[in-house]
């Protein structure tokens, strides 16, 4: 497995004032990832509507209103840096070059997941938000 140096920190637009258009440029503490998670050094995010949504608090599906601090930008692509603990059997591998999707996670069984509608997901993770 190849070695890559992580910083320990990095900069991200966030969010200063929920409810407002608001944001600033930050230094933050590099997360590590989860179970079942990678570290992905990104090269391009995307910001859209969908975010402006979220900042503005507008989105009544989602779980929590936003929080001050959340990082804008749900969608990228860039290489994976680390690999989180039980990724084992994973089909990506550090140094590998991922895109990034709006939906990071469904439940497979709503009516919507079912009905294949998976953005939708009572129960869906979205990247980037809380993630």
């Amino acid at each position: 497995m190849a070695t890559v140096d992580i910083p320990k920190q990095y900069k991200a637009a966030v969010y200063d004032a929920p409810g407002n258009l608001s944001s600033k440029v930050e230094t933050l503490d590099t997360p590590e990832p989860g179970t079942g998670e990678v570290l992905i050094n990104l090269t391009h995010s995307g910001v859209c509507h969908s975010d402006l949504g979220i900042m503005e608090n507008s989105w009544a599906s989602l779980p929590y209103p936003t929080q001050k601090g959340q990082v804008g930008g749900h969608e990228g692509v860039g290489t994976i840096v680390k690999m989180g603990p039980a990724t084992e059997r994973a089909v990506v591998n550090v140094g590998d070059r991922v895109g990034i999707k709006w939906v990071a996670g469904t439940c497979g069984s709503c009516l919507p997941c079912l009905e294949g509608a998976d953005a939708q997901c009572q129960k869906g993770k979205i990247s980037g938000y809380y993630t």
